[in-house]
């Protein structure tokens, strides 16, 4: 198993998107949060260190073209990997570099955005305190860093677990991949013989079952880095104080309302708690939280009124997440169970149906007027953080109206960058994620759905089922129904058709009202 400081590199790791990682949502938070985000309108620097395959630091590139994307990694099958995409995407604002932390280019320069995700949790402490070096000298002021690490104390039951797969995995032979497999094997061995731990800990022996389900790529990188850790949130907030960067707040965006992750009975308890510090450290006990994904910025500028905040941040836009909402609107986010009710929210959903809106907008709007500005402001906030509304970081347009499954005219795609992950990807075995420069980051698409709208690019709708089944057959997997595969070629076509129905019905109007497809008419 080789390694560089203990990290894993004799096995890739898999790609994937992650919306966290948009500058858009970390805008958003700081924003939610009173504090002005960095501005993006006439450009700005974003660095991710440890970027993987890179699907998030590419996919971002072509959702934000005035941006100037940097991704660093020190395994260079991995940047190969993104050098690919880059130029099969034409993405002239992306550039990928081969280092480890320790030895970055002099000329690096000044950042607006710095991420790494699954990073800090695995690596030695000397490259956890390279990365704070980076965030001091690199993150321009006023920036944000974006950080996610395993957390206390929801790893407290589960952490033997990964102690038992990296023994083991050590006493294997093969690459990492065959150790982790062995390991796995052991695992559910043990688990199944009733060993003490998973007696004591149902949770952990439920857990080996969604292991079981994950990419064995994946795990290896989970697992078997060597100096894989969890931290409380107060040491992660200690780390990048030394940087001198204070904490903004967390993703999902729902992390920053603390009644949407603690039940009731605890709720006294943050009334009265005014350090957000602590109110965080609280939080993590309540909720049993295992994964944090953490913002700080470099010397922020805090907007405590909402008139500040429409003077630095009204560049966001505000829409309903999906059609035909009706309230009440249930969100379980974990933990509580909370409802969206009343006259307030139906203005707003009648006014954010069918558009997206600015701050701004939606106080200027005469369906709300004489609620104050803050109620007003932070009722837009709660419906974002249950998912009744969503942010981008510019308008959509309207629904576009599908009466019938039918479409005529052409479909193509609005960036070469989503042309060339189709044609990579589609029908791959995991959902992939097209770029949108109306919203500014990703959209992630089944491959399903992907492999339908590859089709539809390349050769129109004309034996649009056969060509899908063909594909299907080839690729040597099978539809399932009812968790059983299906062997009848009656039955399999029919689902086919019915896949490509639904996909006409919702998910190609959803791709054209986020500027991700073009078409002539859909009828």
């Amino acid at each position: 198993m080789t390694a560089a400081d203990g990290y894993v590199t004799d096995v890739s790791y898999t790609p994937g998107f992650y919306p966290n990682m948009a500058p858009v949502a970390m805008r958003y938070v700081a924003a939610l949060n009173r504090v002005v985000p960095p501005q993006t309108a006439n450009g700005f620097r974003y660095l991710e260190l440890g970027c993987g395959l890179g699907r998030s630091l590419t996919t971002l590139a072509a959702a934000n073209p005035k941006g100037e994307f940097v991704g660093i990694d020190v395994n260079p099958n991995h940047t190969a990997s993104i050098q690919k995409d880059i130029t099969a995407g034409k993405l002239s604002n992306a550039r990928v570099i081969t280092a480890d932390f320790g030895h970055l280019p002099k000329d690096l320069g000044k950042f607006d955005f710095i991420a790494l995700h699954g990073v800090l949790s695995w690596v030695v402490p000397t490259v956890r305190d390279a990365i704070i070096s980076i965030a001091k000298k690199h993150l321009a002021s006023g920036g944000l860093l974006l950080v996610s690490y395993n957390s206390m104390p929801g790893w407290a039951a589960l952490q033997p677990i990964r102690g038992i797969l990296r023994q083991y995995a050590l006493l294997r032979q093969g690459d990492s991949a065959q150790r982790m497999r062995d390991a796995l094997a052991y695992l559910v061995f043990i688990r199944d013989k009733q060993a003490k731990y998973f007696e004591d800990n149902p949770r952990a022996a439920t857990y080996v079952d969604g292991l079981l389900k994950q990419d064995v790529n994946y795990l290896v990188h989970e697992y078997l880095n060597e100096h894989w850790t969890s931290f409380y949130f107060s040491e992660v907030a200690g780390m990048f104080g030394t940087a001198g960067l204070a904490f903004v707040g967390s993703l999902p965006v729902f992390t920053n309302f603390w009644d949407l992750c603690v039940r009731p009975d605890f709720q006294e308890l943050f009334r009265t708690t005014t350090n957000r510090l602590v109110t965080e450290s609280h939080k993590d006990f309540c909720a049993n939280t295992a994964f944090r994904w953490d913002i700080y910025s470099n010397g922020p500028r805090m907007m405590p009124e909402v008139a500040d905040r429409l003077r630095e941040a009204d560049d966001l836009f505000f829409h309903v997440t999906a059609a035909n909402v009706t309230l009440p609107y249930q969100s379980n986010l974990g933990v509580v169970t909370s409802t969206v009710q009343g006259p307030l929210y139906q203005s707003l959903l009648g006014l954010l149906a069918d558009k997206s809106l600015r701050l701004s907008e939606i106080l200027a709007a005469n369906e709300l007027k004489g609620t104050p500005p803050a109620d007003l402001a932070r009722a837009v906030d709660a419906g974002v953080a249950m998912g009744l509304f969503d942010v981008t970081a510019g308008p959509l347009g309207s629904r576009p109206a599908t009466s019938t499954a039918s479409l005529e005219g052409a479909v193509s795609l609005t960036n070469p960058f989503n042309k060339a992950i189709l044609h990579l990807d589609s029908l791959g075995g995991r959902a992939l994620a097209l770029a949108s420069s109306s919203t500014g980051t990703g959209h992630t698409l089944g491959d399903f759905d992907a492999a339908i709208l590859h089709e539809l690019v390349e050769r129109g709708r004309d034996g649009l089922t056969s060509r899908i089944e063909t594909r299907l057959l080839g690729s040597g997997r099978a539809l399932q129904q009812n968790g059983q595969p299906v062997s009848d070629a009656a039955e399999r076509s029919q689902l086919i058709q019915q896949s490509c129905d639904a996909f006409f019905a919702n998910g190609l109007p959803q791709l054209v009202r986020l500027g991700i497809v073009d078409l002539d008419s859909v009828v």
